[in-house]
């Protein structure tokens, strides 16, 4: 009878099945399936590396990355923004510088034939009556206005320069480049006067007025006239 008729056979008889004949083990079963594994399979597989660690800074080392791109673009922007600011002064500086040298541009082709315009609606003599009025009352910036539309009116019936008005000082300094470049010193002078009094922030004072008398003496001693040059008067809106 094999030991397990015999333990059915005791079951049924109700009496205590005979003892296993291997007896109890005290082997860890972990430990004998190493064992086994060692002698049928490679190390590799019975023991796999385990897998790496993964370190909270490996975890940052992306965003690390990212912050310096974020960085970098950062700076580029501003040193773009730096570079356009710059560019945009400069070149309002030179404009400004290319303004201020206008009467140095080239000549006008009609300053030396044709005719000239005349203003017929004031004579400089009026114009010059005023700024006496003005001066008396204090009003230095006014008494210079009209005294540069005396000089201009003066210049004009010498056949120097077209009477317009609103005309600017850089057009009426190129056209007296050509028609009477000895007086150009003087009148240039007289002209920055005149716009720094009148669109700048200069304080004009009765000192500021009386310089301005003796360049227009100045201008008026230098310039040649050129009668040939056939008066034409001007009227608002033609010339």
């Amino acid at each position: 009878m094999t030991w397990w008729a015999s333990k059915i056979a005791s079951a049924l008889a109700g009496t205590a099945p005979p003892a296993d004949p291997l007896g109890p083990v005290d082997q860890d079963p972990d430990s004998v399936r190493e064992a086994a594994c060692r002698l049928v399979e490679s190390r590799a597989t019975c023991a796999p590396p385990k897998p790496p660690d993964i370190q909270p800074s490996n975890l940052r080392a992306p965003a690390g990355v990212l912050g310096a791109f974020l960085w970098l673009l950062l700076i580029a922007v501003v040193l773009a923004l730096v570079y356009v600011i710059v560019r945009y002064f400069i070149d309002r500086q030179s404009s400004a510088q290319d303004g201020g040298q206008e009467d140095d541009a080239d000549p006008d082709d009609d300053a030396l034939i044709g005719t000239v315009v005349i203003d017929r609606s004031r004579e400089p003599l009026g114009w010059r009556e005023e700024a006496g009025r003005h001066r008396a009352a204090g009003r230095y910036r006014d008494a210079l206005r009209c005294r540069y539309r005396a000089l201009v009116g003066d210049l004009a019936r010498l056949g120097l320069l077209d009477e317009i008005p609103g005309r600017t000082t850089g057009e009426e300094r190129r056209q007296l480049r050509s028609s009477a470049p000895n007086a150009v010193p003087f009148f240039r002078e007289g002209a920055d006067l005149f716009d720094d009094a009148w669109y700048g922030p200069l304080a004009v004072g009765a000192s500021h007025d009386d310089r301005f008398q003796q360049i227009e003496r100045d201008v008026l001693a230098t310039a040649a006239s050129m009668p040939h040059r056939l008066p034409r008067s001007y009227e608002a809106g033609r010339v």
